[in-house]
């Protein structure tokens, strides 16, 4: 008779295929410095050129950049001294010493030493909510989940969206200055568009508006958030579908940065919008108006307008480039160590061969 734990675990016992056995062919490459002396040579020769074309290609991109912490109104006053809810006008000029051609150009805005990858500040918001359900009620959002006075749920909740950035700008041409070195007096304001900023996986995915097409009354039961002047669904006076949650300042600046000092896109300047332009913008003086909002000099911070030119790759960002060339170089400098170190060894096989003929 056969014992009954024997038959329980016989019933166990895994098939005696070469699959369950684990008794199928394999190859287990040997990897030793002759077979990596070409795996790192050709690994180098591919990224140094690919970090000279990225480099080269960042250069060509010309920029500006304004820092305009400390810019004052026309009676002399700093805009950073104004109460907090006062908008301060000032402006700033520069000059653009060659043309930044282009179908088009990106404006930003720039802050430094301002953390938003601080844990508490980047998980204060309620993605739930984001996606099209202005009503919910996160605990993540807190202290900024509803509104003491009338218990309403703020929308959008949580610190970074009660802390977004709303500096304004206007920029215009104010002088033209032609090959000759001639300048001349204009006043021509440049037009930009802030459409098509937002990331497309975020906009419409991470980012939905209630259902329904009368926006005030899908967030009717909803409060604003404390340091905005106006809700989300009337953010856009000029473009009714740029409001909501479906707003492109605000999705872009719900994308928290990784670094303390950052920049995020604030507008992109299409020719197409500009028919004045003859392709960029020509060398001269421009004149940048700024509505002065967001307070940055109390936490000794910085903000800065950022005017730049694009390439195939985007942006000026010479770090990619440089992370391949180092990269590059680093496999190909290893490869020729190596190549060094087995020197003898190819000899002495050489020369074996040689004397076995």
């Amino acid at each position: 008779m056969v014992d009954q734990d024997e038959t329980a675990d016989s019933s166990k016992r895994p098939s005696d295929a070469a699959f369950y056995q684990q008794r199928l062919p394999a190859w287990k490459p040997v990897i030793d410095i002759h077979t990596t002396i070409p795996v790192f040579a050709i690994l180098g020769v591919f990224l140094v050129p690919i970090g000279l074309v990225l480099i080269t290609t960042a250069g060509s991109v010309k920029e500006v950049r304004l820092d305009y912490s400390s810019c004052v109104d026309q009676n002399g006053d700093p805009c950073f001294d104004k109460a907090h809810d006062a908008t301060c006008v000032c402006e700033e000029e520069f000059k653009l010493e060659s043309k930044y051609g282009g179908k088009q150009l990106v404006m930003f805005y720039g802050l430094e030493k301002y953390y938003q990858n601080h844990r508490k500040y980047a998980t204060s918001r309620s993605d739930h909510q984001l996606r099209g359900n202005p009503k919910y009620q996160d605990e993540s959002c807190e202290p900024f989940r509803t509104d003491p006075s009338s218990n309403m749920p703020y929308a959008p909740c949580g610190i970074i969206a009660n802390s977004i950035f709303n500096d304004t700008f206007e920029l215009r041409m104010v002088k033209r200055r032609f090959k000759n070195g001639t300048e001349v007096d204009v006043d021509l304001k440049i037009n930009y568009t802030r459409q098509g900023i937002a990331w497309p996986s975020d906009h419409g995915d991470k980012f939905r508006n209630p259902l329904g097409d009368d926006l005030a009354y899908a967030f009717n039961g909803t409060a604003k958030p404390v340091n905005w002047g106006k809700p989300v669904y009337e953010l856009d006076d000029k473009n009714s579908n740029n409001n909501g949650f479906l707003n492109e300042p605000l999705i872009v600046w719900m994308r928290v940065a990784a670094f303390p000092t950052f920049r995020k896109v604030y507008s992109y300047i299409d020719m197409s919008i500009n028919t004045e332009l003859d392709g960029g913008l020509e060398e001269g003086t421009y004149r940048l108006k700024i509505n002065y909002n967001y307070p940055v000099l109390y936490y000794n911070s910085k903000k800065y307008f950022v005017l730049s030119t694009t390439s195939l790759f985007g942006g000026r960002n010479l770090m990619i480039g440089i992370v391949y060339l180092i990269i590059g170089s680093l496999l190909l400098l290893l490869a020729i160590t190596f190549t060094c170190i087995v020197k003898k060894d190819l000899q002495s096989v050489l020369s074996n061969l040689g004397g076995s003929h």
